[in-house]
C-alpha cells in the first residue's frame, strides 16, 4: 500500500498542468455545492425554528381529512368548497396531551379569510386567527409586538389588525386606522354563504419574524372568526308553554281579528327620515347577535397546536396520539409544521430541491471532463504502465494505483474546495445578505440571512467528490487493463 501511495503522489505531481486543472474543476464544484447546501440548510432551518418557535408548534392536530391543510386553511382548488374540519372531541384531547410529560404547551385556534370594508368601500383583505390572546401568548410569546392598543379583555371582542394589512386599508381610506375605529369583515364560501361581522380594532401590531404570507395575518377574538368561518349551531327550537300559559293566551279567533277587510286597507301616511348605513348595521348586528336563530358553537376548534419540550420527542409524540385516536375512534390526526406552514416553507424545500438538481447535473458535467482529462493522462503514460505489467505487475496493482490516483487528488481537491466553500460563508455570515424582493425573503425564510456551514453539506460533499472520482477513473482504468503489455510498452516509440 505504501508502495503504491508513493507511486501515486508522485505521479500527482508530476502531471502539474492537468492535476492543476483537475483539481481546479473538483474544487471549485466542491466550493459550490457546500456554499450552495450550506445556504439552503441554513434558510431551511431558520424557517423550521421561527415557524415553529412563532406560529405552528411541533405538531397540528386537525380533524381528518384529505388535502393540503394548513394553519390558513385549505391550500389547493378545494379551499372554497369545504370548510375546514373542526377537531372532535375536543375536549378528551386536550386532556390526553397535558398528560404526556413532553408538551409544553398547546394552543387552539380557528381560521378564516376576510374581506374587509367600511362604509361602501372594499378596501382589502386578511387571514384571520381566532385565538384565546392568554393562551396564545403563552404558546407564543415572542412573536407579537404590539405597537398600538392592546388585545382585547377576556369575554371582550376585537380584532389586532397588522400593521402591513392596516397600511394597505390605509393606502385605500386616506387615513390613518387608530384603535377604537370598526371595520367590517365578510367571508364567503360555497358551503357558508356570505356572513358579515363588524369588528373594533383593538390594536395593531407586527410579528417580529415574518414573511408576505404571515404579514397577511391579523389576530381575531375567536367568537367572531368561528361565526365567519361558518361554525354555528342551530337554535331556533319552538317554544315549549306550560298549561298555565296555553291557558292564559286562549285560543286565537281569525273572524274576531278581521272583522272587516276593509280596514286592511287603510291609508296610512309615516313620515320618517331616510335611513341611514349605522341603521342597517344595528339591524345586521342584531340578526347575528345571541339571540339569532344560528349561535356560534362556543366549543369548536379546527387547530391545536402542540409545542414539545424537545424536538427528539416529535416522532413519539406523533406515535402517541395515533394511538390514542385509534383506541378512542376519534377522527382527527396530527400533521407536522410543514404541512402547517403552508405554501412558503413547502417553495423554500422546493427551491432547495431544484438547487440540488443544479449541483447533480454540474457534478455529471464534472465527471465527464475529469474523465477525459484522465484518459488523456493515462494514455500518455501507456508506455509506463506497460512496462509495469512487463515486470510482472498484477492487472490489480494498476487498477489500484489509478485508482488511488484518483482519489488522491480528489481528497485534496475536495479538502481545498471546503475550504474554500468555510471561507465565503464565514464573509457571507459576517456581511448578512438582505432579502432584496419577496422572492428573496421567501428563500430567506425572512427579511435577512446569515448563512453558517452545514456538516451534512461538508459530509455530502466528500461523499460526492469520492463518487465522481471513482466514476472517473473506471474508463481510463478499463481502458488500461484492455491494452497488452507488448502493444502498450511500443506505444512509447
Amino acid at each position: 500500500m505504501r508502495i503504491l501511495l508513493t507511486i501515486a503522489w508522485r505521479n500527482v505531481r508530476q502531471q502539474k498542468v492537468k492535476t492543476t486543472i483537475i483539481g481546479l474543476i473538483m474544487a471549485i464544484g466542491i466550493m459550490v455545492l457546500v456554499v450552495g447546501n450550506s445556504f439552503m440548510d441554513t434558510a431551511a432551518s431558520g424557517i423550521e425554528r421561527y415557524y415553529i418557535k412563532n406560529y405552528t408548534g411541533h405538531l397540528m392536530i386537525t380533524g381528518q381529512t384529505k388535502g393540503n391543510l394548513t394553519l390558513f386553511g385549505f391550500q389547493d382548488l378545494t379551499a372554497m368548497e369545504r370548510p375546514v374540519p373542526r377537531i372532535p372531541d375536543y375536549g378528551e384531547i386536550v386532556e390526553f396531551a397535558q398528560s404526556l410529560p413532553y408538551v409544553a404547551a398547546i394552543n387552539p385556534q380557528v381560521s378564516a379569510t376576510a374581506v374587509i370594508s367600511r362604509g361602501d368601500n372594499t378596501l382589502g383583505a386578511t387571514q384571520l386567527f381566532g385565538i384565546i390572546p392568554g393562551q396564545y401568548q403563552a404558546m407564543f410569546p415572542d412573536n407579537v409586538e404590539i405597537l398600538e392598543g392592546r388585545f382585547w379583555e377576556p369575554g371582550q371582542q376585537g380584532v389586532l389588525l397588522n400593521k402591513a394589512v392596516a397600511e394597505l386599508l390605509e393606502s385605500q381610506l386616506g387615513f390613518t386606522l387608530r384603535p377604537g375605529d370598526k371595520l367590517l369583515f365578510t367571508s364567503v364560501s360555497t358551503h357558508t354563504g356570505m356572513r358579515i361581522r363588524e369588528v373594533e380594532i383593538t390594536g395593531l401590531f407586527r410579528f417580529k419574524q415574518s414573511n408576505v404570507q404571515l404579514d397577511m395575518v391579523s389576530l381575531m377574538d375567536v367568537s367572531n372568526v368561528r361565526d365567519l368561518a361558518g361554525m354555528v349551531v342551530g337554535s331556533a327550537d319552538p317554544a315549549q308553554l306550560t298549561s298555565e300559559e296555553r291557558q292564559f293566551l286562549g285560543e286565537l279567533d281569525v273572524e274576531s281579528i278581521f272583522q272587516s277587510a276593509d280596514s286592511l286597507f287603510t291609508e296610512v301616511i309615516v313620515e320618517a327620515p331616510e335611513a341611514e348605513d349605522d341603521f342597517w348595521l344595528s339591524l345586521l348586528e342584531q340578526a347575528e347577535g345571541p339571540e339569532a336563530s344560528l349561535q356560534e358553537d362556543a366549543g369548536a376548534w379546527q387547530y391545536l397546536l402542540v409545542r414539545l419540550t424537545d424536538e427528539k420527542y416529535l416522532r413519539q409524540a406523533e406515535r402517541d396520539f395515533a394511538d390514542f385516536f385509534a383506541a378512542k375512534g376519534i377522527a382527527a390526526q396530527t400533521r407536522n409544521w410543514r404541512q402547517g406552514a403552508g405554501a412558503l416553507a413547502e417553495l423554500s424545500y422546493g427551491i432547495k430541491s431544484v438547487f440540488n438538481t443544479i449541483v447533480f447535473i454540474i457534478a455529471v458535467v464534472a465527471v465527464i471532463i475529469i474523465m477525459n482529462t484522465l484518459v488523456i493522462s493515462v494514455t500518455e503514460r501507456m508506455s509506463e504502465i506497460g512496462t509495469m505489467r512487463a515486470i510482472g505487475a498484477q492487472k490489480s496493482f494498476v487498477r489500484r494505483m489509478i485508482v488511488l490516483e484518483t482519489m488522491l487528488l480528489s481528497g485534496i481537491s475536495g479538502t481545498l474546495g471546503v475550504a474554500a466553500g468555510g471561507l465565503v460563508l464565514l464573509v457571507l455570515n459576517k456581511i448578512g445578505l438582505k432579502a432584496s424582493n419577496v422572492f428573496f425573503e421567501i428563500i430567506y425564510g425572512g427579511p435577512e440571512l446569515r448563512p453558517e456551514l452545514s456538516w451534512s453539506a461538508v459530509v455530502l460533499s466528500f461523499v460526492v467528490i469520492v463518487a465522481v472520482g471513482a466514476v472517473s477513473s473506471a474508463y481510463p482504468t478499463a481502458l488500461v487493463m484492455r491494452t497488452s503489455p507488448l502493444k502498450a510498452m511500443e506505444s512509447s516509440r
